[in-house]
């Protein structure tokens, strides 16, 4: 998977899709004068578990969820992000398109693995979803109280204390630093996806300033747009 680097961000192209990971730069009505071609649809996130479709824009910012699908052509779902992981979802056959918003208490609430779920009961078959995983926090950036990191570990099931040990580092005061990006990456694996068919950024928002962080700027952080669009 190729993706190019534009003044807006991230984008790849493909005879089917188009996805994208906007930077601090581009606003989300840059976005929409840059795809003039695609109509947008938003969700009114809330780091809920709640996953639904969007058949078309005319709800645009008016469902509360974290993840959408659809299979309309030319209809670009949008994940807002600042910190948070944003990840999109093809499968070839079917045409299904997804996008995920996961802070940490969607990952912890499962929000995407419950995205994949709905998505292989619409049809897809989970070892042929095409993933990609956008711009978010990264560990060395996510120090977190060890009460917060446990609500995040007990997403993956039981784990072994060895088991345990590799998504995070401890630190003093009863703090931790998570590896958010492993632990998305060992939901995704555990729903069956195959990991030669998911693309990571790996690139950290709060130590790279193209892009915007909450946890960097606090209240004058401002969100990036993400979005997947079927094409064909």
């Amino acid at each position: 998977m190729n993706l190019n680097q534009t003044p807006w961000g991230y984008e790849l192209r493909t005879p089917y899709i188009t996805a994208f990971f906007g930077n601090a730069s581009a606003t989300y009505a840059d976005i929409q004068k840059a795809y003039p071609q695609f109509r947008t649809v938003r969700l009114k996130q809330i780091h809920s578990d709640a996953v639904v479709e969007s058949p078309d824009n005319s709800q645009d910012y008016q469902v509360i969820a974290d993840s959408h699908f659809s299979t309309t052509k030319d209809l670009a779902l949008c994940v807002i992000t600042a910190d948070c992981v944003p990840v999109l979802f093809y499968h070839h056959t079917t045409g299904l398109i997804a996008g995920a918003h996961a802070g940490w208490r969607g990952v912890a609430n499962r929000i995407i693995p419950k995205t994949v779920q709905t998505l292989v009961a619409k049809g897809a078959v989970a070892s042929e979803l095409d993933v990609i995983i956008g711009p978010h926090i990264q560990k060395n950036s996510f120090e977190v109280g060890n009460d917060v990191r446990d609500q995040i570990l007990t997403s993956l099931g039981p784990l072994s204390a060895q088991e345990r040990a590799a998504y995070f580092s401890s630190l003093e005061n009863s703090k931790s630093l998570v590896d958010l990006n492993l632990i998305v990456r060992q939901q995704l694996e555990q729903e069956g996806l195959s990991m030669e068919r998911l693309f990571d950024l790996h690139i950290d928002t709060v130590t790279n300033n193209e892009f915007h962080s909450y946890r960097r700027d606090k209240e004058k952080s401002g969100r990036q747009v993400s979005f997947i669009c079927r094409t064909s």
